[in-house]
């Protein structure tokens, strides 16, 4: 079987280039490093609850489906995170009034103390991170973010 020729060297996707690629993976990294702080305890989370965790502390009260939407995990994911944390006692879910089906999600006492014992780790990682950045940096990195949030919210949010 012949191989096709291989395109020419401008023909290629240079992944050092390809500004969709550089992002992933400087959000991977970022992440897998956040991930220590939650996962290193003697009771860790799995990433799925932790960023649980941490979108009800910005936004509780939330359904499940307003979880899949913030978080951009799979229905899956998040069901089964949100089974976990509530045998852990970390959320409770309740009805609400103007769907039976519905169930809007808190945390407990118990998810806020250990939401609150991880903060300080993660805004002091985070702030290792921003130290990289020189004066106005933070703020246009911000913006450009913003740019692209917008951006993917005008084609509907894909």
């Amino acid at each position: 079987m012949r191989r096709p020729p291989k395109p020419s060297h401008e023909d290629i996707l240079w992944l050092q280039d390809y500004l969709p690629y550089r992002l992933a993976v400087v959000a991977t990294r970022m992440l897998r490093d956040a991930a220590h702080v939650y996962k290193s305890r003697r009771n860790p989370l799995t990433t799925a609850q932790w960023r649980t965790l941490g979108i009800l502390a910005n936004h509780e009260p939330l359904t499940a489906t307003e979880l899949c939407r913030i978080s951009m995990l799979h229905k899956v994911a998040i069901s089964r995170a949100l089974a976990q944390l509530q045998r852990r006692g970390f959320v409770t879910r309740q009805r609400t009034d103007h769907d039976a089906r519905a169930r809007t999600v808190h945390l407990t006492a118990a998810g806020w103390r250990y939401y609150n014992e991880l903060v300080p780790q993660m805004k002091q990682q985070e702030q290792t991170l921003r130290a990289l950045l020189k004066d106005g940096e933070l703020e246009l990195l911000y913006a450009l973010l913003e740019r692209f949030d917008d951006f993917f919210a005008a084609k509907g949010g894909r």
